[in-house]
């Protein structure tokens, strides 16, 4: 009998999850019932519509196989900049309860399609700063309020590591941006990501559309493993990280045993480990042409070393799916205590 333990759980079934999309409401083409239908053909179970500066309870559009989460997506720009050249914090919002409707601010300009949404909520009187210490205020406050907050698209967003090493408070980051990179930005924001966990930041890594049109419709997204399709318990999935982000790729398990982690997928050409160190490895197929479906890592050195330095509660290491059409999927960082 098999002693491995699955770091992804195992569970019936994934439910595919698009948690940044936008709406008629705001600055979107498709209303919230079209996006819904639009997803629903793609083989998606759960939509965030995350419209711009408010957030909406769409749970009136749910039915036995598909689940609307509530959520916004909010920004501060850099003061007079050219729009071409102006640095912006876009943070993501994703209520933890279906009628949670309180947000960080109302918009300057409210497009009138938001009005009567706004209407419903009470919102403080925030100061719009673009300086770290300002959006922790922001983040702290949204996780006070019941929220969990993602860091979006920071390629697109102009940002470099003296922007996102101060924050603090967030639940994930997206490593894929499909709207951003569609549009010509290089948002496989693995380095990001990597710097963020490097600075003690247990966050997790999000695949996202960010969809205005039909151009940037099912790029990316997460495979969420929950018990069923309920907001409790995608919400407690979400939580805990039990979820990948993919363009493409499909991950089927991921398990440990001992000192050996084996992760079983769809066709890649290639599945790389890295960790928080130096030990990293990168496995191809047999064939030079050829296509592969798991992969084994003997991860005995990097676990003894991280034991003997005291570093079980920050040693971690996480993979990355290489589909054949250069598509990617992505696990979170799974620290030794969890493999222990």
């Amino acid at each position: 009998m098999s002693n491995a333990k699955h770091l992804l759980p195992n569970v019936p079934k994934y439910f595919k999850t698009n948690l940044h999309t936008h709406s008629t409401i705001t600055d979107g083409k498709y209303s919230p019932e079209e996006l819904k239908a639009l997803y629903k053909e793609k083989g998606y179970q759960v939509l965030c519509v995350s419209d711009h500066n408010v957030v909406v309870d769409h749970s009136a559009l749910n039915d036995e196989e598909f689940l609307m989460l509530t959520g916004g997506e909010f920004g501060i720009s850099e003061p007079g900049q050219d729009a071409f050249y102006k640095k912006s914090y876009h943070l993501n919002i994703l209520a933890k309860k279906p009628d949670n409707l309180w947000q960080p601010f109302l918009p300057k300009k409210p497009r009138e399609s938001a009005l009567p949404y706004l209407a419903l909520v009470e919102t403080p009187d925030m100061a719009r700063r673009y300086d770290p210490e300002s959006i922790n205020e922001i983040i702290a406050l949204c996780n006070e309020h019941g929220y969990l907050v993602t860091y979006n698209h920071p390629a697109w967003s102009l940002q470099n590591y003296t922007d996102y090493a101060p924050l603090k408070g967030l639940w994930a980051m997206e490593i894929c941006n499909y709207n951003c990179l569609y549009a010509g930005r290089d948002t496989y924001s693995s380095l990001p990501y990597r710097d963020m966990l490097a600075l003690g930041n247990r966050i997790f890594p999000v695949g996202a559309d960010d969809m205005h049109t039909i151009r940037t419709h099912a790029g990316a997204w997460i495979m969420v493993g929950a018990e069923k399709l309920t907001y409790d318990s995608v919400i407690q999935a979400l939580e805990k990280g039990d979820f990948y982000a993919s363009t493409g790729p499909e991950i089927h398990s991921l398990t440990v045993e001992g000192t050996t982690l084996k992760v079983t997928c769809s066709d890649a050409r290639s599945i790389a480990l890295e960790s928080d160190c130096r030990f990293a490895k990168q496995l191809y197929p047999v064939h030079t042409h050829g296509l592969m479906r798991e992969a084994t890592f003997d991860l005995t050195k990097w676990m003894e070393s991280s034991q003997e330095r005291g570093l079980t509660e920050e040693a971690y290491i996480r993979l990355t799916v290489y589909g054949p059409y250069g598509h990617r999927a992505y696990t979170r960082a799974y620290y030794l205590s969890e493999l222990l």
